[in-house]
């Protein structure tokens, strides 16, 4: 008597099944990491530019300091560096500020996305093992 070969149901791990629910992950995945990525990309820039800039306003402030002719100069010039510095620095955090809630927005998006199409799947599931077997039943 010849061996009976197990029957293959819809959720084996056979291939044609196993790639449905990866490619979904996979494109959700990807996005994840492009946007991960151009923020990095971003923060790294933001910060890049600005050291550029306080080296810049670091070299400006040295020359002006040297130049000062007099104790009380000297206190007028620090005041003034002080007060712009306070002033870019305010300017920068506002600028990072904007970048990471960019940032959190695009992937609170992407994790809403990924959350529906998960949902969708369920449901989708659900309503595959919910139906009525009337082929099976009618032999």
């Amino acid at each position: 008597m010849p061996l009976r070969q197990p029957r293959r149901t819809p959720m084996s791990s056979s291939p044609k099944n196993a790639r449905f629910p990866q490619q979904p992950s996979l494109d959700i995945t990807l996005k994840f990491l492009q946007v991960s990525m151009n923020n990095v990309e971003q923060l790294m820039n933001f910060q890049i530019s600005t050291s550029r800039t306080q080296l810049d306003n670091y070299a400006k402030s040295l020359q002006a300091l040297s130049q000062a002719g007099s104790p009380q100069e000297a206190l007028n010039q620090i005041s003034t560096i002080a007060k712009e510095n306070a002033n870019q620095a305010m300017e920068c955090s506002g600028e990072f500020c904007g970048i990471l809630t960019k940032a959190q927005e695009e992937l609170q998006g992407l994790a809403l996305e990924h959350l529906g199409s998960m949902q969708n799947s369920l449901q989708g599931m659900a309503a595959y093992l919910h139906q009525p077997e009337t082929a099976d039943k009618k032999k």
